[in-house]
């Protein structure tokens, strides 16, 4: 994420799952850190120099249970903010394929809090510029896609 208050930032949500990996946990949110402890491989000898503690540190950090208000509100509240007062803003998803970057980007079509990041944003836009009937506005907004190293305009 980027806007004109603190650059570039990067914020982890971790989607909810079935089955959670025991060697996974998530630090405190005041910490925003991932931890990974894997056991180390014992077919590999009594002198074994694996690692095994991975530790991931972010700006912020979105347990299973985070709505997609709570997303907005973290990630991309400050970015549309700094686009209405003129700074060029981004907002970037990345995961693997499976990982819940459309969910978050776009939401589910079931309920209206549902919504994702991109149609709570275009909201906000919209309202805004009409409460500034005194200014006037231009809007640019671009979607694209990055799959296997090809870019879609959607």
């Amino acid at each position: 994420v980027m806007g004109k208050e603190k650059g570039v930032q990067i914020f982890l949500r971790v989607r909810p799952t079935r089955n959670p990996s025991p060697f996974c946990s998530l630090k405190s949110e005041a910490e925003h850190g991932l931890e990974f402890d894997i056991p180390k491989d014992d077919t590999q000898g009594y002198i074994n120099n694996q690692r095994s503690h991975y530790e991931f540190k972010f700006d912020g950090l979105f347990t299973p249970d985070a709505s997609q208000e709570d997303v907005f509100n973290g990630v991309a509240l400050q970015s549309v903010n700094s686009s209405l007062d003129g700074y060029n803003a981004t907002v970037f998803a990345y995961g693997q394929t499976g990982s819940g970057k459309t969910h978050t980007i776009t939401g589910g079509i079931r309920k209206f809090s549902d919504r994702g990041i991109i149609p709570r944003s275009i909201s906000m836009i919209f309202s805004e510029f009409a409460s500034r009937a005194e200014n006037s506005f231009q809007a640019k907004i671009s979607y694209m896609e990055i799959y296997n190293e090809t870019c879609y305009d959607l």
